[in-house]
């Protein structure tokens, strides 16, 4: 099923009884085989059955154990979509680190058919999330994450049984889902946008859209161009950056290589057989940004001969200074058609736009917000200055919005971080969207990982020591309500942000520092491995003095075989700091694996060489060019990906040691 097929199968007593049954039939597995009431481990199992038999509303909770192999997991199984993020955070408090060796506490997992137990959990159900929880291999450990997990249990089944539950605005959530997705939160991205399927505030169409833009920012184009009923959402009119993601993602998936063998033939070829909804696609406005999706338009104009189509797309290649960047064959050909003699047709203008900058649109918020929302919608600011050129009168104007206002702000603060990308800081108006997070209370996952994109932006523009010291105190005031073991990488992300940048004032540094790192100190038990040897790093480079000691250290290390991997890893980010930072600490806790950083911009014959050569590639897709993102996805197995839910050094850090630890460990 793919993501917008999938709905969850109701789950009755009877339906579980029987899962259950095959579930612990021998000798699939040893926890409890045939559930027999005298098996020498019957107590350990049977509590977390009776429990899940008398209340249907629960995950199941189902370990599983195979002797011959030393392999133990327990699977938590959740029926409701609206119950996945919550089950997530329950695991993470009473398991966590402490009895976890894997990150698969934070987030669902593909069930493999190849493995017995998992193979009965896809044929009898259809859930909507599974948990894989693994404990070191020592009988110890196993027994204290068994016992972790019925303890979750108990807790769950004395809570009273709810039927309500508070349904978040679409409005509100649209703006989360873009701000998350553009400060490169590919799993907070996903929740939300199941968050939105849920609530049933969008129609298929719109939900699509949104599944097909998270999948353009990941480079998914072979995703894009397999979704379910493509063809009825195309013919509906889709908003312009819908119709470049998907053909950009035709571009990537089936033509790009052929250009860049210089077979121009058999590209086109390839498009006269795939490129079924051109006619819809390029039907309209083509203020398309990527190289990818103009190249599409011109090979279209070039098969039907439409020298308006070529007018129009190299007038767009001009503007945006990419014309060199076309593949040579097909610049060759664009440039000899329409200086062959053909009769110069005029090319139809464009209706002006009703806002040409980010002033006019901050203007806007309070008086024509349906305006705002066409502009959001349509990516009309892709077409504007920076917003680095009027900072000043930005963040001017972001200050002075009322509070309804300010809500409607927040919508923009995805477009925002994607128009201010790495190298042109915005940093007063960065900081103005910082004030509007800290005083509109938006401390959920997804905010916090665009606060800590904002603050990259405001320290990289070199804030004086009032400014500086103004702008920490305030990050600071509020952090009690959200600095916790749950949101340890995130945290490490903001600290080591702090680090990274200039300093004019090394007190306000360090009593941010320390207000942060203090809560992971104190419960350091419950972090990741790899977010606690960050924050040690980050404790020590601050000279803060904190305590970080934990009594699974010994034997969490005995788990640790991925360490002496062979592995070609591939790490990517267009923040050069944050790679060199993370490729350091790997150099140090895993020696013997290869590590090869990019930041590149587009795709490359060196780039190609590191993807297809890499066992392993882990991309942080704040602000990455889908150029390299989906050039990157183009050219290796989708399986040996992985994506980060960030884009600080904990976040990078954090994913990399999680997938080396599932796949080598």
């Amino acid at each position: 099923m793919t993501e917008i097929e999938a709905v969850p199968q109701a789950r009755t007593r009877e339906s579980t009884r029987r899962l259950l049954e095959a579930f612990f039939a021998a000798p699939v597995n040893d926890a409890w085989p045939d559930m027999a009431e005298q098996y020498e481990w019957a107590d350990r199992t049977r509590p977390l059955v009776d429990i899940v038999l008398d209340r249907m509303d629960l995950p199941l909770v189902l370990p599983s154990l195979k002797k011959s192999l030393d392999r133990f997991f327990i699977y938590v199984v959740v029926d409701k979509r609206e119950d996945v993020a919550l089950t997530a955070e329950l695991i993470k408090a009473f398991a966590g680190p402490s009895y976890l060796v894997h990150a698969s506490m934070e987030y669902p997992v593909q069930l493999d058919p190849r493995v017995e137990a998992e193979r009965i959990l896809l044929e009898s159900m259809r859930p909507a999330a599974v948990f894989r929880l693994g404990a070191a291999p020592v009988p110890k450990q196993r027994g204290r994450l068994t016992d972790a997990a019925h303890l979750m249990l108990r807790v769950l089944a004395k809570r009273p049984t709810r039927t309500w539950q508070v349904i978040k605005p679409t409005g509100r959530l649209l703006a989360e889902f873009d701000a998350a997705l553009a400060a490169g939160g590919e799993a907070s991205s996903a929740a939300i946008l199941d968050q939105l399927r849920d609530n049933g505030g969008l129609d298929a169409s719109n939900l699509a859209y949104l599944t097909i833009k998270r999948f353009n920012r990941l480079g998914k184009d072979v995703e894009i161009q397999t979704l379910p009923r493509l063809a009825d959402v195309i013919r509906q009119e889709p908003p312009t950056p819908v119709r470049e993601a998907l053909l950009e993602s035709l571009y990537f998936s089936a033509i790009e290589d052929h250009l860049m063998a210089g077979d121009l033939d058999a590209a086109i070829q390839v498009l006269r057989d795939t490129g079924t909804h051109l006619d819809e696609l390029l039907n309209g406005s083509l203020r398309f940004r990527s190289t990818g999706a103009l190249t599409i338009a011109v090979l279209a104009g070039l098969v039907r001969g439409d020298h308006i189509l070529l007018k129009h797309a190299k007038a767009e290649l001009q503007s945006l200074g990419q014309i060199d960047e076309l593949p040579a064959v097909v610049r060759t050909e664009l440039l000899s058609r329409l200086e062959d003699g053909s009769p110069d047709t005029a090319i139809a203008t464009e209706p002006h736009p009703v806002m040409s900058s980010w002033g006019e649109l901050v203007a806007a918020m309070s008086d024509q917000p349906l305006a705002v929302r066409k502009v959001l919608r349509e990516s009309a600011w892709r077409e504007w200055p920076s917003p680095a050129q009027n900072d000043e009168e930005i963040a001017s104007l972001l200050d002075d919005l009322g509070d309804e206002a300010a809500e409607q702000a927040w919508s923009a603060v995805g477009a925002f971080l994607e128009a201010t990308g790495y190298d042109d800081p915005a940093d007063r108006s960065a900081h103005s969207f910082i004030l509007n997070a800290l005083t509109h209370n938006r401390f959920k996952p997804g905010d916090l990982l665009v606060i800590q994109a904002l603050l990259s932006i405001t320290l990289r523009g070199a804030p004086n020591a009032d400014h500086y010291e103004r702008l920490l105190r305030e990050i600071g005031s509020e952090s009690d309500r959200w600095a916790a073991p749950e949101r340890a990488s995130t945290v490490l992300d903001i600290v080591d942000s702090l680090v990274l940048s200039a300093c004019p004032d090394e007190a306000a540094r360090q009593q941010l520092g320390y207000r942060l790192l203090t809560p992971l100190s104190r419960h350091a038990e419950r972090l990741d491995v790899a977010d606690l040897s960050f924050a040690r790093v980050l404790d020590g480079e601050l000279g803060l003095g904190l305590s970080w000691q934990t009594e699974q250290d010994d034997e969490l290390a005995q788990s640790e075989a991925w360490q002496s991997a062979d592995v070609n890893l591939l790490l990517y980010s267009l923040d050069e700091k944050v790679l060199k930072r993370v490729t350091e600490q790997l150099n140090s806790v895993a020696p013997n694996v290869r590590v090869t950083a990019s930041s590149d911009h587009v795709g490359s014959p060196r780039l190609r060489q590191w993807v297809q050569s890499a066992d392993l590639v882990v991309l942080i897709t704040r602000c990455a060019k889908h150029a390299a993102t989906g050039f990157i996805s183009a050219h290796t197995n989708s399986e040996k990906i992985a994506y980060v839910d960030g884009s600080g050094s904990a976040s990078l850090l954090r994913t990399t040691l999680a997938e080396l630890r599932r796949r080598y460990g």
